[in-house]
């Protein structure tokens, strides 16, 4: 989801932080703050301005860090409409849409 579109969609929701966790100091302790156990990467939350996850990738079905089934695409969908306030409906189904267009041209 680093598309251009994509990008400027995020960054009207969202401030994105990435962790190392091979080689980041603390990336461990940071994931241990919103899960009990290892998810696998990548695993991703979505936090309000005071650190509290409001939603993670780890959904119904496990961890959903790089949706690619429609369940897991479901799920993103889900959890982008649980966190929006800047977003509309029209750039989450442009998220989707473009999420979808990255999984079929990798499925190739």
């Amino acid at each position: 989801m680093a598309l251009p579109n994509v990008d400027t969609l995020l960054k009207k929701e969202f401030v994105i932080v990435k962790l190392d966790f091979d080689r980041g100091i603390g990336a461990k302790d940071i994931e241990k703050r919103y899960i009990d156990k290892e998810q696998g990467l990548p695993w991703f939350a979505f936090l309000d301005g005071d650190g509290k996850a409001l939603v993670t990738s780890t959904g119904p079905k496990g961890n959903t860090g790089h949706p690619n089934s429609p369940d897991e695409v479901a799920y993103f969908k889900a959890m982008l409409r649980t966190v929006k306030r800047h977003l509309s409906d029209v750039d989450i189904d442009a998220l989707i849409a473009s999420l979808d267009a990255a999984n079929k041209a990798a499925a190739k």
